[in-house]
């Protein structure tokens, strides 16, 4: 089978692999599609750290079983996965914080994942319940979007929300993040530099939606009346994003700094103000087993607007020109269709 391997900073190999064989209790998943998320690309840009190379990239995946060696798991169930493979029994494990199990293992990270044809799952994955299977009614357009529609959800528990809430981004995440926020009766408002995401992001019905020039920031501060209760950052939380949540925020807000932000970057905050200012700062990533499971009864229940945002496919042997398609800021979201549901 083609795979996409990542071997170290700015070093990503198409390469040709056996497809796995299983042990007792492991399963063979057939990749459909496969999300190219913007923490790969992070990795491969060298801004973050949390990857052990070589290892076949990819977590957001959209697949059906073709093999099973675990009696609880049938072929042709379609499945999706969550990524972070955990002890399942420490006290973090046992309160739903998988994400800091000291054993964790992640899928695409550490282990050979979704950029590719095949995927094995391994059989304490499944024990720990780490698959999760889906009806046949599903499509993949929209389960591949599971983890990352997770990762929101997580988020929007975690974060403090009144009435009002800025989202930095219009890419998957933001448009994710206004959706919710949405249904949560929130005013919502989304900040974007780019036009072309602008533009897609009133398409899905997301109404005040604002560039970042000066004129536009000032308006928006006028709008609400000073500022909003809560931003959250869904892009990359470089000083130009940073500034711009402190910007925009009211005294007494929150601000969720849940986008990437590079393994050097730093945040600099003055006590004396940020006292007086009363600002809540935090952050949010990955999710929950919780908030997966929520994210897979709203997909079932086709509550969010999710496969239009899936603008570009890239079959596994264009995998590369797929990456390079994602770090010049092509499209909304872009995947990888796996070679025999490219066939199909």
């Amino acid at each position: 089978m083609q795979t996409i391997v990542f071997e170290g900073q700015d070093r990503i190999v198409l390469q040709e692999k056996p497809i796995p064989s299983l042990d007792d209790g492991d399963v063979l998943i057939q990749v459909d599609l496969c999300g190219v998320c913007a923490s790969d690309i992070a990795a491969i840009n060298g801004e973050v750290t949390d990857y052990s190379p070589p290892v076949v990239l990819g977590h957001e995946i959209a697949g059906v079983i073709v093999e099973s060696r675990h009696p609880e798991v049938r072929v042709d169930q379609k499945v999706t996965v969550n990524p972070l493979i955990s002890c399942g029994a420490c006290d973090y494990c046992r309160v739903d914080l998988d994400k800091y199990c000291s054993q964790i293992e992640g899928i695409g990270h550490d282990i050979d994942g979704g950029y590719a044809d095949f995927l094995k799952f391994p059989k304490y994955g499944i024990d720990t319940g780490k698959l999760i299977v889906v009806p046949d009614s599903v499509s993949s357009e929209n389960l591949m979007f599971l983890e990352p529609l997770g990762c929101c959800i997580n988020a929007m528990r975690e974060t403090i929300l009144n009435e009002s809430v800025a989202i930095l981004g219009a890419g998957q995440i933001g448009l994710m993040f206004s959706q919710l926020a949405t249904l949560r009766g929130l005013e919502v408002f989304l900040l974007e530099p780019d036009v072309y995401r602008r533009d897609f992001a009133h398409s899905l019905g997301v109404d005040r939606v604002f560039g970042i020039t000066d004129n536009e920031v000032k308006e928006l501060i006028e709008i609400t009346g000073g500022g909003l209760d809560t931003v959250i950052s869904a892009t990359t939380n470089n000083q130009e994003a940073i500034d711009l949540a402190f910007q925009i925020v009211r005294r007494g807000g929150c601000i969720n700094f849940f986008g990437l932000s590079a393994h050097d970057q730093d945040l600099t905050v003055n006590l004396e103000k940020l006292h007086f200012f009363g600002h809540k700062l935090m952050a949010s990533w990955a999710f929950s087993r919780w908030s997966l499971s929520q994210a897979r009864q709203m997909i079932v229940d086709q509550g969010i607007q999710l496969g239009p945002m899936l603008t570009t496919r890239f079959p596994i042997a264009s995998g590369i020109e797929a990456i390079s398609h994602v770090r010049h800021g092509g499209g909304i979201k872009t995947a990888l269709v796996g070679g025999l549901a490219l066939e199909n």
